[in-house]
């Protein structure tokens, strides 16, 4: 699952959408406009029902505006993922890359690794749970 590339690295060659700053950014738009990648958790991503395989399945990405200045945060990493998800509610194609956290009971979060091999499509497809996050649905694998 490890690359040698740093996910910085990663975004900049592998995927053509570098990051707008490599310490605080989630993810990356193309410049063309062809598409948008999201860092996603790889323990946040659920299926409705997790004894069904054909059931959706969704990852969380945005925490609920409250909670999260409730916090104290006030983050351009989070002003930059809501224009990322603008992106995707417009059409433009979306994926995922998918992180592994050292520990996910950790906030903020440090990713250990992440998926080299593969993306995974994200849907125009958006749910809110009773916290306030925001899901988007996952689709395919997507070799890269």
């Amino acid at each position: 699952m490890a690359s040698i590339l740093s996910i910085t690295e990663f975004f900049k060659i592998k995927l053509s959408a570098p990051l707008l700053n490599s310490r605080w950014s989630w993810g990356a738009a193309k410049s063309d406009g062809s598409g948008v990648y999201l860092s996603i958790w790889q323990d946040e991503i659920k299926r409705d029902d997790p004894k069904d395989p054909q059931s959706p399945t969704w990852v969380n990405v945005l925490w609920d505006e409250k909670a999260w200045i409730d916090s104290g945060g006030t983050s351009m990493a989070r002003d930059e993922r809501v224009r990322h998800l603008d992106l995707v509610k417009s059409g433009v194609p979306a994926y995922g890359v998918i992180k592994v956290a050292k520990d996910i009971g950790q906030r903020p979060r440090q990713m250990k690794e992440y998926n080299s091999e593969y993306l995974v499509e994200l849907k125009n497809e958006f749910r809110r749970t009773e916290e306030g996050h925001t899901l988007i649905r996952v689709g395919n694998k997507v070799e890269i």
